[in-house]
């Protein structure tokens, strides 16, 4: 009887030193699993309370109740458009991002960086937009933005804000939403760039860059 407690007490303790060992391994799981969950440096959803999250890394979907809109970023290099980002390849085969469109933007990386979150409040849009020090330095004082339904608004952009260290916003608003409320996309008519509001209003791209949000 002495020895089958025994037996069985051992049992007992090597059971429990088993559980508080599976115990442990699951806190440290779920501890690196929060810590490995970086927030990107734009965050959209917080910026619209909940109502807007990326969709991948040009389009943010946006539904507050009343307005349910697919907002698509389109980049434009020299005249030439593309999508997330472009790279330029040199004589040896080396390829760099020239212009990229992101909200985990890095001032640092020598990258132009943009982003743009919309944002309805009482039935004006606030357009928040976002650009890093490299975007900064490619453009220069040539950074305009240019907005509007028929984009007859215009404004040299304002980088005496940073939401970041090396991270710059700047944001206008528009007060015709009605146009939103179809649920349609393609529509927004933002853009961030070189262009002038003549090139805006003509379509004219050649030769221009900077970043449209439809």
């Amino acid at each position: 009887m002495n020895i089958q407690n025994k037996i069985n007490k051992k049992q007992l303790i090597i059971g429990v030193l088993i559980l508080l060992m599976l115990i442990s391994l699951v806190n440290i799981y779920m501890n690196y699993n929060d810590s490995s969950k970086i927030e990107p440096v734009i965050n959209t959803t917080e910026i619209t309370e909940g109502n807007g999250y990326d969709d991948n890394a040009a389009s943010m979907q946006y539904d507050d109740g009343r307005y349910k809109i697919l907002f698509e970023h389109i980049g434009i290099l020299n005249g030439y458009t593309f999508l997330n980002e472009v790279t330029f390849m040199n004589d040896e085969n080396e390829t760099s991002v020239l212009l990229r469109i992101t909200p985990d933007m890095d001032p640092k990386d020598s990258i132009a960086e943009i982003y743009i979150v919309p944002t309805i409040n009482n039935e004006v849009l606030d357009i928040n937009i976002y650009l890093d020090e490299d975007f900064r330095k490619m453009m220069g004082n040539n950074t305009n933005i240019i907005w509007g339904s028929t984009y007859q608004n215009f404004k040299v952009y304002d980088f005496s804000i940073e939401h970041k260290p090396g991270i710059y916003v700047d944001t206008v608003y528009d007060n015709n939403t009605e146009r939103f409320l179809s649920g349609g996309s393609n529509d927004a008519n933002i853009f961030v760039g070189d262009a002038t509001l003549a090139d805006a209003q003509t379509q004219n791209m050649e030769g221009i860059t900077g970043v449209f949000l439809k």
